[in-house]
C-alpha cells in the first residue's frame, strides 16, 4: 500500500513509515495507519496466539496513556508488535528461548537480510544429513526425509555468522515446523495421522502436511519482511527467565499467562513446543531430553513448572500483579479458568483505583466449543 501526500508524508511505503509518521498521520482522511500495521502482522499456528484478537486488544488499550510497556508472556510477539505500532517502547519477555528468538526477529527495527533471493537460495540449497534429529525422533513427528532436512538446515544455520540473520532463518524454520504438524503441536507422537491416508478425518490438511519445509520457510520470510519497520524506539528483548525477577519499571504491563483449567488441565507450553525449544539448543539437546517421556520432551524448567501448578498459580499470578501495582496492568485470560473471573476482579479492585473488563467470543481450532476471552485492566 502506498500512502500519498498526507501532511508531508510523500509516497512512503507503509513498511518504511516510522512511529512518528503514524502519530502525525493518524485519523487523517480516514486512514487507519495502525490498522494497516495490524494487517501486516504475520500469521502463525502457535497455540494461544493473540494474533486474531489484536484489533480487539488495540481498541481496549488505545486511549490509555503509557509509553514504556512490558509484554510479560510474549509468545509470538503479536501484542508486542501492536505496542510497537502504537509508538511505544517495548520490552519483550518469554520463558522459552525459541519465542525469544521470534521476538528478536519480529521486533527488529531493520531487516538484516532484506533479500528474498538470498533467503530462497538458503533454504533451497539445504543438504540433508543424518544427524541428531534423524537418530532421535524417527517416527515421532516427521518423516525420515524431513528429519534429515531438519538436521541439514541446523548445520546450515550454524554456519551463519550474523546473529541477526540466524534469528531470521530460525523464525522461518519455527513457522514451517508448526505448519507441518497435526494440531501444530509437539505434545503427542502422532506422525501416523499424516501417514495413514486411508483414514477419514475431520481435521488437518494433508496437502499442508506434505508440503516441503523450504516452501513454508520462504513463505514465512515474506510475511516477516512485510512486518518489519523502522521505529524511533529501541525495543528490549529479555533472555528467558522467571518473570517475577523483572523490575517494576513500566507504565503498562501486559500479561497473558498459561491458563489453568477448572478441570485440571494446564497450558504446558514447554511440552507443546519442546521440539522448537530443542532446535535452539541443538548441540546440547541430548542432555535436555526426558527419555521417560514418549515424545522426548524436556525435563521441566523450574521457572515454567510453577506456572503450571494449580496450588501455586493463583499466588504467583496475584504476587506478579501486586509487584506492578503502580503500573497499568492488563491481564489476558479466559472465562471458566482458575482463578475465576470473580476472584480476579475482586483482587484487581483491591489493588487499583479503576478496573475495566472486556470480553470476546473466540472459537478454538482444537475444540468445537467457543471460549470467552477476558481482558482485565487495572489503573493505578
Amino acid at each position: 500500500m502506498i500512502i500519498h501526500d498526507i501532511r508531508g508524508v510523500h509516497s512512503k511505503h507503509k513498511n518504511n513509515l516510522t512511529s512518528e509518521d503514524y502519530t502525525h498521520c493518524s485519523n487523517l482522511r480516514g486512514v487507519d495507519l495502525i490498522g494497516n500495521r495490524i494487517n501486516s502482522f504475520p500469521t502463525t499456528r502457535y497455540y494461544g496466539s493473540k494474533r486474531r484478537l489484536i484489533t480487539w486488544i488495540y481498541n481496549n488499550l488505545k486511549n490509555l496513556s503509557f509509553s514504556k510497556v512490558l509484554d510479560g508472556f510474549g509468545g509470538t510477539a503479536s501484542v508486542s508488535l501492536l505496542f510497537k505500532a502504537m509508538g511505544k517502547k517495548v520490552t519483550f519477555h518469554d520463558a522459552l528461548f525459541f519465542n525469544t528468538v521470534i521476538g528478536r526477529a519480529l521486533l527488529s527495527n531493520y531487516n538484516p537480510i532484506n533479500n528474498q533471493y538470498k533467503v530462497d537460495k538458503f533454504f533451497d540449497l539445504v543438504q540433508s544429513r543424518y544427524g541428531f534429529i534423524s537418530k532421535t525422533f524417527k517416527g515421532i513427528y516427521y518423516t525420515e526425509d524431513e528429519n534429515a532436512w531438519l538436521d541439514g538446515i541446523m548445520a546450515s544455520i550454524e554456519k551463519v555468522e550474523s546473529v541477526e540473520e540466524r534469528n531470521v532463518y530460525l523464525y522461518c524454520l519455527f513457522q514451517a515446523c508448526m505448519k507441518k504438524r497435526p494440531f501444530n503441536l509437539f505434545h503427542r507422537a502422532n506422525l501416523y495421522l499424516r501417514l495413514n491416508r486411508s483414514q477419514e478425518r475431520s481435521f488437518g490438511n494433508q496437502t499442508t502436511w506434505d508440503t516441503p519445509f523450504h516452501v513454508f520457510a520462504k513463505q514465512a520470510y515474506r510475511e516477516l519482511r512485510d512486518a518489519i519497520w523502522n521505529s524511533s524506539k529501541k525495543h528490549r528483548i529479555i533472555n528467558p527467565t522467571d518473570i517475577s525477577e523483572l523490575k517494576a519499571e513500566y507504565d503498562l504491563v501486559y500479561f497473558d499467562p498459561p491458563y489453568i483449567s477448572i478441570k485440571d488441565w494446564t497450558d504446558d507450553y514447554l511440552k507443546r513446543y519442546h521440539f522448537l525449544e530443542g532446535l535452539m539448543h541443538y548441540k546440547i539437546w541430548p542432555s535436555l531430553i526426558d527419555h521417560n517421556c514418549k515424545t522426548l520432551s524436556f525435563y521441566p524448567k523450574p521457572h515454567i513448572r510453577e506456572w503450571q501448578n494449580k496450588s501455586k498459580f493463583k499466588d504467583r499470578l496475584f504476587d506478579l500483579i501486586a509487584l506492578h501495582k503502580n503500573s497499568i496492568v492488563v491481564l489476558s485470560y479466559i472465562m471458566d479458568a482458575y482463578p475465576s473471573k470473580r476472584d480476579l476482579l475482586l483482587y484487581f479492585k483491591q489493588r487499583f483505583s479503576q478496573v475495566r473488563v472486556a470480553d470476546h467470543d473466540l472459537s478454538h481450532a482444537l475444540t468445537k466449543e467457543k471460549r470467552k476471552e477476558l481482558l482485565i485492566i487495572g489503573l493505578p
